[in-house]
């Protein structure tokens, strides 16, 4: 996959978690979500464990609303008495929370994909400008993980070779015999890191003023991806000049159905699939 430039998929980021929790309008965050999702297909499965997590959220949120929540008219259950919880379920209650897990879902989906399409270096050389201490420090953790699990597959490599059971038996058992090797991993871990804090000192590190590397300049995909942003940003104006990012959910439900809202919820998918196109592979 082709990593994209961080600049315009984090104004596409910005615009279009802005646009999902200043409206409540059911298809406006459905469009949103549909559209995270086509970002997510365009990253690949990388972006799994965020849609699994953010599904397993959202279905929490779904179950806990009409029970916490005391709102609505159309009654369509009711649960046993439970001290200080509501045991009516209303129709309003469900409805309000499948909105409430569905902006979950797609702010947690968009937030994985912009994370996966982005390239990495590219977008910790953005931090470097805001935070350079905290971006390094990340940088570092970054780079020395592989090295990290490396190590450790050579150490259990030679546990084994010694007879050592870390494979075998139960987890207490194994983890007794792996328990002595976090304290050559640490040490090595530790040896590394002055290595690293002795080159960085002898290559002038914070010595002076730091060097910049050219930002390369942004392709039309890149370019396409900011008008994406752009349009993303312009359909929010739109919905809240024409009144659209509103929806009561109490004590009944408003129509959801409205003739600015499909528009500007079309128009938002369209954006987010023209991103998706630019930042496939």
């Amino acid at each position: 996959m082709t990593s994209r430039a961080p600049l315009p998929l984090l104004a596409l980021l910005g615009a279009t978690i802005a646009l999902a929790f200043l409206t409540s309008q059911p298809l406006l965050i459905l469009a949103i979500a549909a559209g995270a999702l086509l970002l997510a297909a365009a990253a690949g499965r990388r972006t799994v464990p965020m849609l699994v997590a953010g599904g397993v959220s959202a279905i929490g949120l779904v179950l806990l609303t009409p029970i916490l929540g005391a709102n609505g008219n159309l009654i369509v259950a009711e649960l046993p008495r439970i001290p200080l919880l509501d045991g009516e379920i209303t129709a309003e209650e469900l409805a309000a929370g499948a909105v409430l897990g569905l902006r979950l879902v797609a702010v947690t989906v968009m937030i994985g994909a912009v994370l996966v399409l982005a390239d990495q270096d590219r977008m910790l050389a953005l931090a470097m400008r805001l935070a350079p201490r905290s971006a390094l420090t990340c940088a570092l953790a970054a780079r020395s993980l592989p090295t990290l699990r490396r190590d450790a597959t050579a150490l259990t490599e030679t546990a084994r070779a010694r007879g050592a059971s870390l494979s075998t038996g139960s987890w207490l058992r194994r983890g007794r015999h792996a328990a002595p090797l976090v304290v050559p991993l640490v040490g090595s871990s530790l040896e590394r890191s002055l290595d690293v804090a002795e080159a960085m000192s002898a290559r002038g590190y914070g010595a002076g003023s730091r060097s910049k590397v050219a930002e390369p300049p942004l392709t039309r995909r890149d370019i396409v991806i900011l008008i994406a942003a752009a349009a993303v940003l312009g359909a929010g104006i739109a919905a809240t000049l024409l009144g659209a990012l509103g929806f009561d959910f109490y004590p009944t439900l408003d129509p959801v159905l409205g003739g600015a809202s499909v528009s500007i919820g079309l128009a938002i998918i369209a954006a987010l699939a023209a991103a998706a196109w630019a930042a496939r592979r």
